[in-house]
């Protein structure tokens, strides 16, 4: 017999809090993406590495903030997963290059708690969370069409490649994205893509149409504002290379939105 588990009040309460904190943190880095060296916790640059990791922080809010008003574990677990792996990659880029954080400001402080706290509050309180008895219910599970999920799993592959070796070597960062990327920026935005990577391949694994409604939301407005993020600063990339990063953020955003009509056709059905 299928079963569930509801959402603990305090894992619901964190999760908004994580919503709420990457809410912020978007807007710290799209809009005063020019900014950085005023309003964040480094100073970035160029400034179309700032709008890349600010509209990375506005898809997770999308997926988070979704998430924490879901009913059960069961279905939040998609959103956990790029959660996990997004904190502690920034924890342990955080702890590598700490000499590059402002720590005479409060923003540079904050980004250190928050960055500290937020790996030990998950693990606490998945813990509690999966000692929460399960209860009888069943889930309908319709499958992932073949050719959405392998999209989902070829793209994946992809952003995992990069990120890894964005984390691994970042002074390789030439080699592999298409603009100027510092040693810090390089894991930052490796952590973010290894965190896509982590979601994409759970949903592909997971192939349950009815745990993708998140994750498609954020992805396409992933893809939608990466977009944006290119028009506006469009020209900080290398020569030549603006128009593989404009095609793959365009076929992230198209997945997303497939996913999204998906999960309403199945939700109407």
């Amino acid at each position: 017999m299928a079963t569930t588990r509801p959402l603990t009040p305090q894992l619901r309460a964190l999760l908004a809090g994580f919503a709420g904190l990457a809410l912020i943190a978007g807007f710290l880095l799209f809009p005063l993406a020019e900014e950085t060296d005023r309003f964040f916790s480094w100073t970035i640059q160029p400034p179309l590495t700032a709008a890349f990791l600010g509209a990375a922080y506005w898809a997770a809010f999308i997926l988070i903030g979704w998430s924490a008003r879901r009913a059960t574990w069961e279905e939040v677990v998609p959103a956990l997963v790029p959660v996990t792996v997004i904190a502690v990659g920034l924890l342990a880029a955080t702890l590598i290059h700490l000499d590059k954080f402002d720590l005479d400001s409060l923003f540079g402080w904050f980004w250190l708690a928050v960055y500290c706290i937020v790996p030990v509050a998950l693990a606490v309180l998945v813990r509690q969370q999966l000692a929460v008895p399960p209860q009888p219910g069943a889930a309908a599970t319709t499958p992932i069409p073949g050719l959405l999920r392998v999209t989902l799993a070829a793209q994946g592959l992809v952003m995992a490649a990069i990120g890894v070796v964005l984390w691994v070597s970042p002074s390789s960062a030439d080699t592999v994205w298409p603009w100027l990327l510092t040693p810090l920026t390089g894991r930052a935005v490796g952590t973010f893509l290894i965190g896509f990577a982590a979601a994409a391949a759970f949903a592909a694994v997971d192939n349950r149409v009815e745990r993708l409604r998140g994750a498609a939301y954020a992805y396409a407005a992933l893809g939608a504002l990466e977009l944006l993020a290119a028009l506006i600063f469009g020209e900080h990339f290398d020569d030549g290379e603006q128009g593989i990063y404009i095609t793959f953020a365009a076929s992230v955003m198209l997945v997303g939105l497939a996913g999204s009509a998906l999960v309403r056709g199945a939700q109407r059905g």
